[in-house]
């Protein structure tokens, strides 16, 4: 398969609309006003998008080469050092393919020390995936999440589990990612050759399906939630 033959296929076995449901997301949840801190944003992608649409954001990574990479594009970008020595206070905290990097206790701590920081009232949209046989495909993904687990912990309600959050949140909205179906566990795919292209086509196909169904036929992979911080 050429470069550009493949770049078209990857595109379209990609599709599953999730920027758009995260920036509706963003949208809601800042209610134009306040600014939204973009946690992990690396290369901005969300970033540019919230820039096309008026919205004031703040990207925040750990890789330095990025952070320059994001200022010389004209972007607010910083370290956490340096978000946590300045005086942002967000109105909305963006955490897209972020939680599933963590542990569970490490994760509750990571998420306290950024609703620290988020206003009373203020909210947190995740965009995290669910399991699927991609999921460990990226190489340092620890666990899925799903909202009621976070509920467990950030809700408030003292779930039987091992750790509570200081904070509490409560789930204002969730949608669900769809992607189109796709075989992946095969080793002519991994090979190449002629041997791949009835899995190429088959999956081509249900892509295609995936589109002209709005994605009905497809599986759900992943999932965005808005989640609203209480005052305690």
């Amino acid at each position: 398969m050429s470069g550009a033959a493949q770049r078209a296929y990857v595109a379209l076995l990609s599709a599953h609309g999730e920027a758009s449901a995260v920036l509706a997301m963003i949208s809601a949840a800042q209610g134009g006003a306040g600014t939204v801190v973009d946690v992990g944003c690396g290369y901005a992608r969300h970033l540019r998008l919230m820039r096309g649409r008026g919205i004031n954001a703040v990207g925040v990574d750990v890789n330095e080469s990025i952070v320059q990479a994001n200022r010389r594009d004209g972007l607010q970008c910083m370290t956490p050092e340096e978000f946590f020595r300045s005086a942002v206070k967000p109105r909305v905290i963006l955490m897209s393919h972020v939680i599933e990097h963590f542990a569970p206790r490490d994760l509750v701590e990571f998420v306290d020390k950024w609703l620290d920081r988020l206003e009373p009232g203020g909210e947190l949209v995740i965009a995290t995936p669910l399991e699927s046989p991609h999921f460990y495909d990226d190489f340092d993904h620890v666990k899925p999440y799903h909202p009621e687990g976070l509920m467990m912990v950030f809700g408030g309600d003292r779930a039987q589990v091992q750790y509570w959050s200081r904070h509490r949140l409560e789930l204002v909205d969730v949608v669900f990612r769809r992607s189109p179906w796709r075989a992946t566990l095969a080793r002519a795919l991994y090979r190449g050759g002629p041997g791949a292209w009835p899995y190429y086509l088959g999956n081509v196909i249900a892509a295609l399906a995936y589109r002209l169904t709005f994605g009905l036929l497809g599986r759900k992979t992943g999932w965005i939630g808005r989640f609203r911080k209480v005052q305690q």
